[in-house]
């Protein structure tokens, strides 16, 4: 006896097939869990499973206590430009929005230290910022400052773009940087924070970043919704080198 699909994976179907056809635009609010185990004559754990396979496929988002919804489009960050937040949201038709956490000044810890070449106990400026495109939170962003420019970028709008602010604090741009890119548990703060559940993996990108002179700045560790943020790179074959 032939068998279709198991019933979750037919709702996911369907459910797929009603964003694809534009039947509920970016940002609507699908039918709730009760309303979809109804239509369907199914249990809640049934419509939950295929939720969940479009929540992490990053064609739905969860909010809390509102509802699941038709996520946006991703952002896409070229690896290989050393652009900030600012920049990028708004490539993509977005309006970026930077909430102040935190500005202090307090030892760099081991993890950082190492990156930075600084022994853990080093004093630094660290700044924390919550980054939201169209008021939606994207990611989470801590700045590291080394002591030789901790003092004279204490003071800077960190709502705004932190390499526009370097640049006209001490007339030199972000010249480069290291950049390496893991998932990694962010925590339950940083989940909350970030609306999406305590267990997603979220993109952490990190760059130890040099001004134009050579000098170190300091370094950049930001972690991403990875439903609504992904990275490229394009990347080149070189030439094989034939013997003589």
């Amino acid at each position: 006896m032939r068998h279709g699909p198991p019933i979750h994976a037919r709702i996911e179907a369907d459910l797929r097939r009603a964003i694809a056809e534009g039947r509920w635009g970016v940002g609507s609010r699908i039918p709730s869990e009760d309303e979809l185990r109804q239509s369907y004559g199914v249990s809640r754990m049934t419509v939950r499973q295929a939720l969940e396979r479009l929540a992490n496929a990053g064609l739905l988002v969860k909010r809390q206590g509102v509802g699941t919804f038709v996520a946006s489009e991703k952002i896409e960050r070229v690896a290989s430009r050393l652009l900030g937040f600012h920049e990028d949201a708004l490539a993509h038709g977005l309006v970026p929005e930077t909430r102040v956490l935190s500005v202090t000044v307090e030892q760099v810890g081991k993890e950082d230290g190492r990156a930075l070449g600084l022994t853990e106990r080093t004093e630094v400026l660290r700044v924390k910022r919550l980054r939201s495109a169209d008021g939606e939170p994207i990611g989470l962003n801590t700045i590291t400052v080394v002591p030789e420019f901790a003092r004279d970028l204490s003071d800077l709008d960190y709502t705004r773009s932190f390499y526009e602010g370097v640049a006209e604090r001490l007339r030199l741009s972000v010249g480069e940087a290291a950049q390496s890119v893991e998932a990694v548990d962010g925590g339950a703060g940083a989940a909350e924070l970030l609306q999406v559940p305590a267990n997603r993996p979220l993109l952490c990108v990190t760059r130890v970043t040099y001004l134009s002179d050579g000098r170190l700045l300091g370094l950049t560790r930001s972690l991403y919704r990875g439903d609504r943020y992904y990275l490229s790179l394009r990347v080149r074959r070189s030439e094989p080198v034939m013997a003589g």
